[in-house]
């Protein structure tokens, strides 16, 4: 018996249908559930980022990436302009955030991976 309804994989691009409950098919099902990946605490964004993510899309509502561009979109994402790969100075310095929305976050962060 199906878990859910057939519906296309949530990997992006990927032709495949799947009716499992995560949304992804066989192939992808395990990139969705990496078990080594630390918290979000464990990574940084603990309270204190909270905190400063909140403050920084308060007196930035928008996204500067689709400003540039002459678009105007509310920002969902407070992304890290130089990653702060663990460093505290870098993670909490205002100067070093940019609003984004989730579109160009997700954009950014995959080219920074790659």
């Amino acid at each position: 018996m199906p878990n859910s309804s057939a519906r296309p994989c949530r990997y992006g691009r990927c032709p495949h249908i799947t009716t499992h409950r995560s949304g992804y098919c066989e192939q992808h099902r395990a990139l969705a559930y990496q078990d080594n990946r630390p918290s979000a605490a464990e990574r940084g964004y603990d309270a204190t980022w909270r905190k400063l993510r909140a403050s920084h899309l308060a007196l930035n509502p928008y996204c500067v990436m689709c400003a540039a561009m002459g678009k105007v979109e509310r920002a969902t994402e407070v992304d890290h302009i130089i990653p702060h790969k663990g460093d505290d100075a870098l993670r909490l310095d205002p100067e070093n955030l940019a609003s984004l929305c989730s579109w160009h976050h997700k954009s950014k962060t995959m080219r920074e991976r790659q």
